[in-house]
């Protein structure tokens, strides 16, 4: 019994090994390049409470409120939710939908520098429609925009972690200039 207990824990050591060296990450943790950031969403935007619970979570970027604070802005440029029929019954009525959830957004630092040029990501989910289930599938419908919100979320996300700010974008505008200090000569 024993040599099949060690054949097993080095069956999973290995299993682990493997993992790590393939560069294999378990989904939510991001290393961001800058330490602040501001999020520039509608007010009530279910995506915006989203990235922020996951982003304080991680605790290595502090969520500001004031944009001349941050290092990075996230800005959505327009939000939206769209339903579409895609079939009809025999009778006329519609039988499956297509929704979708689009956010077009752009990434900036406080002075404005442009990070992420305006970008628009489209989500579609499908759902079968019955009108003998029509709460039950409103409730579908509910539950498949939070699920497209989340995955939006996670989609910012790895977008985010992807932005490396060079070390002259990472000063902002809440630091005052006093003048005094001394100019930093590089030579290529």
């Amino acid at each position: 019994m024993k040599p099949n207990r060690l054949c097993r824990w080095t069956l999973v050591f290995l299993i682990s090994v493997m993992l790590a060296a393939c560069g294999f990450h378990l989904r939510g943790h991001f290393d961001f390049s800058f330490a602040t950031l501001y999020i520039d969403f509608p007010a009530g935007s279910q995506t915006a409470r989203i990235l922020k619970r996951q982003i304080k979570s991680m605790n290595l970027t502090e969520i500001v409120n004031n944009p001349q604070e941050a290092e990075v802005i996230l800005s959505a440029i327009s939000e939206s939710k769209k339903k579409e029929v895609l079939t009809y019954s025999v009778q006329g009525r519609a039988r499956e939908y297509s929704l979708f959830y689009i956010l077009e957004y752009m990434v900036k630092t406080s002075q404005g520098k442009i990070l992420v040029e305006p970008a628009k990501i489209t989500l579609r989910r499908t759902m079968t429609y019955d009108d003998s289930e029509a709460l039950a599938k409103e409730n579908e419908e509910i539950m498949l925009y939070k699920d497209m919100q989340a995955d939006m979320a996670q989609q910012i996300l790895r977008r985010l972690a992807s932005i490396k700010l060079m070390e002259e974008d990472k000063m902002t505008t809440s630091a005052p200039s006093t003048g005094t200090e001394p100019a930093s000569h590089s030579t290529p």
